[in-house]
């Protein structure tokens, strides 16, 4: 293993006050590799990562994005969630074809997902799958809406006769 070194872009008080200052677990965890490496020289990474309680890939990392970024690297963290540059669309695209679809739908010209399949393809220029469409629908807040399915042979008049008989309880026998 090689030893850990960081680039002098903060002083061990300046990593001190960032480390304290942070609201995020996450964050005051990086902070504080940081802090131990500047304050520890020398050592390597499987030494930080047992006494800090990490692994030696997170400490890697850490330092790594440091090194680079200086003392904004946690600026740079992204955790889940949507990442546009690995989008198809981004948002205001997304909204402005939703709002296309929604104007085909009120005029009932959309029927089906194929429908609206071929419509997020021709924009996107690539095909898409079935999650990909039910992800954009939750994201813009639309919901599937379809009426309860019914038996082809029900008769509404003894349904409706049953439903005058029946008693408002239940007993067992």
């Amino acid at each position: 293993m090689r030893l850990i070194r960081l680039s002098p872009h903060l002083s061990n008080k300046e990593l001190l006050l960032r480390m304290q200052s942070q609201t995020d677990l996450r964050l005051f965890k990086y902070w504080q590799i940081l802090y131990s490496i500047q304050l520890n020289p020398g050592k390597q990474a499987d030494e930080y990562a047992s006494f800090l309680g990490t692994d030696v890939a997170k400490i890697y990392r850490i330092v790594q994005l440091y090194n680079k970024e200086g003392g904004v690297f946690a600026d740079k963290l992204v955790w889940g969630g949507r990442r546009d540059a690995r989008s198809l669309l981004s948002l205001d695209q997304e909204q402005l074809l939703m709002e296309g679809l929604k104007q085909k739908a009120l005029k009932g010209q959309i029927i089906t997902m194929n429908d609206i399949r071929l419509t997020v393809e021709k924009q996107t220029g690539c095909p898409v799958s079935d999650d990909y469409l039910w992800d954009l629908f939750k994201r813009h807040g639309w919901k599937k809406k379809a009426p309860r399915p019914s038996h082809p042979k029900r008769n509404n008049t003894e349904q409706q006769a049953f439903k005058k008989n029946s008693p408002n309880y239940w007993s067992p026998a």
